[in-house]
């Protein structure tokens, strides 16, 4: 079995060999021993595999949220932004929408890197 930490969890076919092996050498008195390590190192790989999936959804619900509230944000700006006449109005909206479009670029910048 290799040494990287996402193969350090995981049950290779060799390992199942193996267990086949070591229970034909053994006899049957060992295979419920046999059959409940080779459970528990699958049971365990899962585990691993559902614990790496649980922050990235999590990470998703995150990323959906700041997408929907800066599109809302910037609506609710722009139109408090109308009383301010034509060109109070529409620096006001670049400068709103400028500043919702770094902070979403930071956010997945900051996705990227994880």
């Amino acid at each position: 079995m290799s040494t990287s930490s996402a193969s350090a969890h995981s049950v290779a076919p060799d390992d199942v060999r193996a267990a086949v092996a070591a229970g034909s050498e053994l006899g049957r008195d060992y295979d419920d021993a046999l059959a409940a390590s080779l459970i528990e190192r699958l049971d365990r790989q899962i585990e691993h595999q559902l614990d790496r999936r649980v922050p990235t959804l999590a990470q998703d619900a995150v990323t959906v949220l700041i997408a929907l509230g800066s599109i809302g944000l910037g609506v609710v700006f722009v139109a408090a932004a109308d009383p301010l006449g034509a060109l109070g109005g529409t620096l006001a909206t670049i400068v709103v929408w400028i500043s919702i479009a770094v902070v979403n670029i930071a956010h997945a910048r900051t996705r990227l890197r994880r």
